[in-house]
Order: structure tokens, then sequence, then C-alpha cells
């Protein structure tokens, strides 16, 4: 079978392109099927829905282990930290040393930490079980698009990356619902240790299905890794995530200042390294050719625009409904129900359509879309205030998720579209890595300025704050989705 057609290999640095080319005549590429897709889309299934559960549960992990207010915010942010910061990486060890391997080897470190998590006797003890949560997730989250990209083409790439934003989208709110049940069952016992059970149980049924479906998908090429750029690249993520995570907390101190000022030279250095390893002929951590793929390039600053504004909302909303509002966790989370199972369904469409309509339209559609409904969205938030009806959001979200879903499972698979299937992993890092400190930035900057609206507020118009920091981050969201959509134009016709 000839190899894939020269858009996709004249990507790759001579003596990489020959080994490809060699390997694409020798044997035809794995098939994924139904059941390797649904046991990939598995592995960010479980990594986003332990994330959210985790959220819901913090509360009741702070007064079961008395965890202070930092130690709290700790569970959550370290597990951030260890999912973003090694992304990249964990997506170029799946290229070189098998995609399969590194899938089964996070599931299993993902399956064992949570284990630990449960049954943790401190909170110490839970914050470095969380982190290594992240680091597992890194090693085999970014394996699922990888898969993807170098299994399947065509109409089958465009209905499995349709699945892939509908999981991505909607298990956020799934993982809310979740924890919102299991803290509500009555049982002997702290009730956050059954959020944990869950992803046990999913990470066993996870790792046996993957044994019998996940199909390897090894890269050719010299297996080597740039252990320079990956420091590089750890330093660079790890000096942007924390003062993004932490620095809030603790009052913006000198020291993320000087981690911030350091980020731009970091990544200057990193990818100085990136393309000095391309021109000897190397193999570098992220190859330098995927951002002369215009999709690919003109999608991560997209993905930055559609995750730091979703990032700002899922945390205003959160605070908003509960703090401003007075709402329980599963009220909040069920509201957001219809919204995610909208998602699902629209981006499972959009699939359908993408062969069809192509890309760019249904980028441009999803955006307009998304545009009025925020806005009208935004324009009852305000009017109603603290007074916000539960029933009358849920029915304006399902319109907001909609749009959404047009918007972002396509975009992932204009951004693909062109990948190499020796270069899927470090696509897939590196996609995943923007998304994740994408949501990081919008959190930050929308607790910031929360941060500073409730301080000079009077207490009996907290709750009118909150609501109207709520609308405000919809009507940027909405400016944000206009931008999308003009991007969006300039992606090819095809």
């Amino acid at each position: 079978m000839p190899s894939r057609p020269t858009a996709q290999n004249d990507a790759l640095p001579p003596n990489v392109r020959d080994r490809h080319e060699a390997a694409a005549g020798a044997a035809p590429s794995p098939t994924l099927g139904m059941a390797g897709l649904l046991t990939a889309l598995s592995a960010l299934l479980l990594s986003v829905v332990s994330f959210a559960a985790t959220g819901i549960a913090v509360p009741d992990i702070g007064a079961s282990l008395r965890a202070t207010a930092a130690e709290q915010s700790l569970v959550v942010s370290v597990y951030t930290l260890g999912f973003a910061a090694p992304m990249v990486v964990g997506g170029r060890l799946g290229d070189l040393y098998g995609r399969r391997r590194l899938f089964l080897l996070g599931m299993a470190g993902f399956t064992a930490a949570s284990l630990a998590s449960m049954l943790a006797p401190t909170i110490t003890v839970l914050i470095v079980a969380r982190a290594l949560a992240g680091v597992s997730a890194a090693a085999m989250v970014p394996q699922v698009l990888a898969t993807i990209t170098a299994s399947t083409q065509g109409r089958e790439r465009a209905r499995a990356v349709a699945l892939f934003g509908a999981t991505a989208g909607g298990a956020t709110a799934v993982g809310q619902v979740l924890g919102g049940v299991l803290l509500s069952v009555p049982m002997v016992g702290a009730p956050w240790r059954t959020v944990f059970a869950m992803s046990v149980l999913m990470g066993v049924v996870a790792f046996l299905a993957a044994l019998r479906w996940m199909p390897g998908t090894d890269a050719p090429g010299h297996r080597s890794l740039d252990l320079i750029g990956t420091a590089l690249l750890g330093s660079a993520l790890l000096a942007l995530l924390v003062p993004l995570s932490q620095g809030g907390a603790l009052g913006r101190p000198v020291w993320s200042r000087v981690l911030l000022a350091a980020v731009p030279v970091l990544f200057a250095a990193f990818w100085t390294r990136q393309h000095r390893l391309h021109r000897r002929g190397l193999v570098p951590l992220v190859p330098p050719p995927l951002l002369r793929l215009r999709p690919y390039r003109l999608g991560l600053v997209m993905a930055l625009m559609l995750q730091s504004a979703f990032g700002a909302f899922t945390f205003l909303y959160a605070l908003t409904t509960q703090t401003g509002l007075g709402w329980s966790p599963m009220n909040a989370a069920l509201v957001l129900l219809p919204f995610a199972l909208c998602f699902f369904a629209a981006s499972i469409w959009s699939g359908r359509l993408a062969p069809r309509f192509g890309f760019r339209r249904l980028l441009t559609i999803g955006g307009i879309v998304q545009a009025v409904m925020l806005a009208v969205t935004a324009w009852s938030v305000l009017v109603q205030s603290d007074d916000l009806d539960a029933w009358t959001l849920a029915a304006l979200l399902v319109g907001v998720g909609v749009g959404q879903a047009l918007m972002f499972g396509p975009l992932v698979g204009a951004m693909i579209a062109d990948v190499p299937a020796a270069f899927a992993g470090a696509a897939s890092g590196v996609v995943q890595t923007v998304q994740q400190a994408a949501m990081g930035l919008g959190v930050a900057v929308a607790g910031g300025l929360l941060g500073s609206a409730v301080a000079g507020s009077g207490a009996a118009a907290v709750g009118q704050v909150y609501a109207t920091a709520l609308a405000v981050c919809m009507l940027v969201q909405a400016a944000f989705a206009i931008a999308f959509a003009l991007c969006a134009l300039a992606l090819p016709k095809r």
C-alpha cells in the first residue's frame, strides 16, 4: 500500500521520512474499530471525570482530613500541574515506544494512584497521590488522539474525532453529576472516598479492555528522546502553570512574577533547540514542521481562545451558583447536564456533517451560534441577577452546548487532518497542553477579577456581584467565539 500523500510526508525530515515511507509500504496501518475507539476514549473520559468529581468533593475532603483552604486547593491544582506539564513528553514517548504501551502504563499508574487517593489517611498523602494521578494521565491521554490519527482516515476519522470532542466536552458535566450523586449516597465513613473508588473501578475495566482491543500504532524511526528539550519544556510549563494555579491564592508573591517573566525565555530556548535538532536530522520533542501546517498552527490559536473562555466560564459558574446563589452542588451540576447531553449529541452529529460540509463551514457556524446564545444567556443572567432561575439557565445553555460542539470536534479534526502518523503523539500532546494551559489561564484571570469585584462590594450584594461576573464572562466568551469564527474562515476550504 502506498504511503500517505506528500502533504504529510514532506513535513518529515529526510531520514525520518524514509523510514516512515518504508514502514508504510511494509505493513498496513492498524484498524481502530469501535471497540478500540471506545477503549481509547476511556482514558480521556476517566481523566476528566475524575478531575470534575474531585472538584465537587473538595469541601468534604477538607472536613474529613482537616485540611486548610490552601491544601484543599492543592488537591485540585497538583493534578492539573501533573497532567499538563508532561503532556507533550507523554505524547512523544508514545510515538517512540508505542502508544498502546504508554496507554497501558498510564492507565495502570492512574488506577494505582486513585486507589492510594481512596485510602489516603492524611491530606499530604492525598495531594501526592493526585499529583501521581496527573502524571499518569499525561502518559495515557495523549495516546487517545494519537491513536485516532495513526489508525483512521476519512469518514472513520471524522466520526472518531467527533466522539473525542463529545467525550472531552461532556465529561466535565458528567463528572460533576457523578460526584454529586456519590457524595449524596449515605455510607459509613467519608463519602469523598467513593469518588476515587469510582476511578479505580473505571481504571481496571479500561485497562482490561485495552489489553483486548487497543491497537498497537508504533511509529517508525530511531528511539531517542530529547532530554534537554524535555527539561526546557517542562520548566517553561511549570513556570507558567504554577503561578496561574497558586499565585492568586497566595497574593501574587514575587516568585510567581519571576516565574512568569521566565516563561518566554524558556519557551524561546526550547524552540531554538527543536529547530537545531530538526536541521541536524535528529528527532526533536516537538517537530517544527508541525507548525508549518497551517490548519494545525491556526488551530492552536483557536484552541487557546476556546479553552481559556470555557475555563473561565466553568470556574465562575461553579462559584456563582454555589457561593453566590447558594445552590447545592447537585443542583448546580444538574443544570449543566442538558448542556453536556446536547454537546454530546451535537458532537456526534458534527462528525457526520464534517465530510460533507467541511471543517471550515462547521467551525464558522459553531462560533456564530455560540456567540448569539452566550449573548442571550448573559442578558438573562443580568436581568435575573441573584434570582437566577435554574430552568431558564439550563434551557439557554443547551444552545451554548450545540454551538460549542460545532467548534470543538471539527477544530480537532481540522488540526490533525495533515499531521503525519509519525508525529501523531507529539501533535496530540501539544494540542492538549495548549488546552490545559488555556483553561488554567482562563481560571486565573476570572478568579483575579472576581476576587477584586467581591472585595469591593457590600455583603448584601455578593449574589448580584457573582451573577454580574458570570454574565460579563459570557459576553467575553461570545467575543472570543466571534474571533474564533473569523479565524475559521482562514482555514483551507477542503
